[in-house]
């Protein structure tokens, strides 16, 4: 009997050796290509490192890439691909969009921010969200959005605070005056809300766009914890 478990356990020390010494072998001498992945915990180390950076990282990646699409392992059945292919894009945005659905896991994650409305829905729910909002976003309405109130946001907020700016010599944030204006028109058209975060010196009526900037920052930082559940105990 002492000699059946030691012969097993020599056959296992063996196997694992032998898979770990081919694993890293391979994996320092061919060029790395994707997302580097370890036995058991795939990608989560390199994730835990540039989570913080994640788009950058994942886009010097995909830069690497010869089909500039890259398949992603994080323990818990986490997994997926991350592509930068604009066939693919299309492919999965249009030409095959219904057999990619955003998944119960994405729509967990953001149904705090977004409830169920289109943005995060799938399914027959969300055919009929598309088709509620095709009669109030049509081209007719899009053009006289465009016509009308982008056209008063620019002339009568925007273009005032860069006239002054280049007559007083003052210095702006340009990112934070553009995300004003986008943020005003936007809140124009879906919800027919002016919050004037551009009104007066653009830095007025700011609340509103912070607390959506807080909301979908917290949201998106669900997918990045290391651990899928552990957004909810906070």
């Amino acid at each position: 009997m002492e000699m059946l478990l030691s012969l097993q356990s020599f056959i296992f020390i063996s196997l694992l050796s032998l898979y770990l010494y081919l694993y890293f072998f391979t994996s320092y001498k061919r060029p790395a290509v994707g997302f580097k992945h370890y036995p058991v915990v795939g990608s989560l180390p390199g994730y835990l490192r540039n989570r913080h950076r994640f788009l950058d990282w994942s886009t010097e990646i995909l830069k690497h890439c010869p089909t500039g699409t890259a398949i992603f392992y994080r323990p818990g059945k986490i997994h997926g691909v991350i592509t930068a292919n604009p066939a693919n894009v299309e492919h999965i945005l249009k030409t095959n969009f219904e057999n990619y659905p955003k998944g119960q896991r994405f729509v967990t994650l953001l149904e705090d921010f977004l409830g169920r409305g289109i943005f995060n829905s799938d399914g027959e729910l969300w055919k009929v969200q598309r088709k509620t909002a095709s009669y109030e976003f049509n081209t007719k309405s899009l053009r006289n959005f465009v016509m009308d109130s982008v056209r008063f946001e620019t002339l009568s907020r925007l273009v005032p605070i860069l006239t002054k700016a280049s007559r007083t010599g003052l210095a702006l944030d340009l990112q934070d005056i553009l995300e004003r204006y986008a943020f005003d028109n936007i809140c124009k058209v879906a919800f027919n809300f002016d919050p004037g975060c551009l009104g007066g010196d653009g830095t007025a009526g700011s609340e509103f766009m912070r607390a959506f900037e807080d909301a979908a920052t917290l949201s998106s930082g669900r997918f990045r914890y290391a651990f899928r559940h552990m957004w909810s105990v906070k």
